[in-house]
């Protein structure tokens, strides 16, 4: 998308806000009951969209979960390497007999 494109879409977009502000406040003017209501559910809104929109995790909390999960791999490559060992040794048992 081109600069000039880009920009006659943010102007298109600022027309659009300016006429439906100035809708919400004719209608202010005709119900101020409306107005309080409105102002409340623009601020839970608001808040619902910050929380949700704040998804991060702390460099703290990624290196907890990526040692675990290492400990976890280790803890398989153990087991794994102690059923190959205990084959083994029974194979070279059974050779042996």
């Amino acid at each position: 998308m081109s600069t000039k494109q880009l920009l006659a879409e943010i102007e298109r977009g600022i027309k659009a806000l300016e006429k439906a502000r100035a809708l919400c406040l004719k209608g202010e003017a005709a119900a101020p009951k409306a107005k309080a209501t409105a102002a409340k559910t623009v601020t839970v809104t608001k808040a619902l969209a910050k929380k949700t929109a704040k998804r991060g995790m702390s460099d703290e909390g990624r290196a907890r979960i990526a040692a675990a999960q290492h400990k976890r791999w280790a803890k398989v490559k153990r087991e794994k390497n102690k059923a190959a060992k205990a084959a083994k040794a029974a194979l070279a048992v059974a050779v042996a007999k």
